[in-house]
């Protein structure tokens, strides 16, 4: 998904070499995730093989998103949205279970878990006003 995330990001008419895109992996997943040639090379073969990225063999070489690449984006997008809202249910589940265990570290979890997502939903607010300005 990142990857095909960073085909549709440069558009259909800015072709990026599969280097390129292994590279703005490593600065966006930096000590997370290191994208080795042997999982990011056949991935996009993978993709190109499905249609959802086209290859150009003249200048500029590289890869861009086919239509059908940029509908499978809104389609794993939705069913993350739809898997997430299931693991909120759950996890609360969880966490409001474990509180009648141990309700001094519940509470500690969840005021992380909280904090984690008041952050998350600050840098999704400000992302949302600079795009209506």
């Amino acid at each position: 998904m990142a990857i095909l995330m960073e085909y549709a990001k440069a558009g259909k008419n800015n072709p990026l070499k599969i280097t390129d895109v292994m590279a703005i992996l490593e600065r966006s997943f930096e000590n997370f995730w290191l994208p080795k040639k042997g999982t990011i090379y056949p991935a996009v073969h993978n993709l190109h093989m499905r249609g959802f990225l086209k290859m150009h063999a003249i200048k500029p070489y590289g890869y861009s998103i086919t239509p059908q690449g940029t509908q499978a984006i809104l389609q794993i997008i939705s069913n993350i949205n739809k898997q997430m809202q299931i693991y909120m249910r759950y996890y609360s589940y969880l966490l409001d279970s474990f509180a009648e265990i141990n309700s001094e570290k519940a509470f500690t979890i969840k005021r992380a878990l909280l904090d984690s997502f008041e952050g998350f939903l600050k840098v999704q607010k400000s992302t949302l006003k600079k795009k209506r300005l």
